[in-house]
């Protein structure tokens, strides 16, 4: 009996944590689609009706968020999705800098034919598939998508989660309204340079690019704070 009952505990362990990890799923697709936007306060029953669980695994998947610091928690007053400072902005396009600048030189000795031609095809889908006439938070992960990939060309997968989490927290955390719509054109023409730099293994014009992209970016996202 002990056996058949640590077995059903365990079995309903397993399933509330799979019933956690889709809500937060869920929940941070929602912000990804700026369905759910910083600075608004969220509401237990209404996201258990649209994830189609109960309260508990919400409640833990917003606990989760808001350790990883997307979400602000007040006590008696609920969940609100954190709104970026600029300071934490800076802070973050620092640590962004650091490692894109850290990881190309490991990335261009590393650099092989064929490594290039997947990062000249990563990059000619990212030109593709982003929407020049909108401000959107797809544009933030095609972006993200082309810096990761000669990220990992450096062959440390640390140094590439690092990475992805600090963009997240960037663009999960600020509105997209004030941000302007001729950065989408900006952002394609930085990449066929940052390409260009790569692809003739030339370190100190990858860097010079690299930094002048992020100072870019860095400017555009200070442009809304005023």
């Amino acid at each position: 009996m002990t056996g058949r009952k640590g077995t059903h505990k365990e079995a309903n362990l397993n399933g509330e944590r799979s019933l956690t990890q889709m809500a937060y799923r869920k929940i941070k697709e929602m912000m990804l689609n700026y369905e759910i936007i910083p600075g608004q306060r969220l509401v237990f029953v209404d996201l258990a009706k649209r994830i189609g669980v109960s309260r508990t695994p919400v409640n833990n998947a917003l606990s989760n968020l808001a350790n990883e610091g997307y979400l602000d928690f007040v006590p008696h007053q609920g969940y609100t999705v954190h709104e970026l400072t600029q300071e934490e902005a800076s802070a973050l396009y620092q640590v962004r800098e650091m490692i894109e600048l850290g990881a190309i030189r490991l990335a261009i000795q590393k650099l092989t034919p064929e490594k290039v031609r997947l990062l000249k095809r990563t990059k000619e889908i990212v030109s593709e598939k982003l929407n020049a006439d909108h401000v959107t938070r797809k544009n933030f992960m095609l972006d993200l998508e082309f810096h990761t990939a000669y990220i990992q060309m450096a062959g440390n997968p640390y140094l590439t989660n690092c990475f992805r989490e600090v963009y997240q927290r960037i663009f999960l955390r600020h509105r997209l309204e004030g941000l302007s719509i001729a950065r989408n054109q900006e952002v394609d023409s930085e990449h066929n340079e940052i390409f260009d730099a790569i692809s003739k293994r030339n370190v100190r014009k990858a860097k010079e690019v690299i930094r002048k992209h992020i100072s870019a970016a860095e400017k555009s996202i200070f442009s809304v704070f005023g």
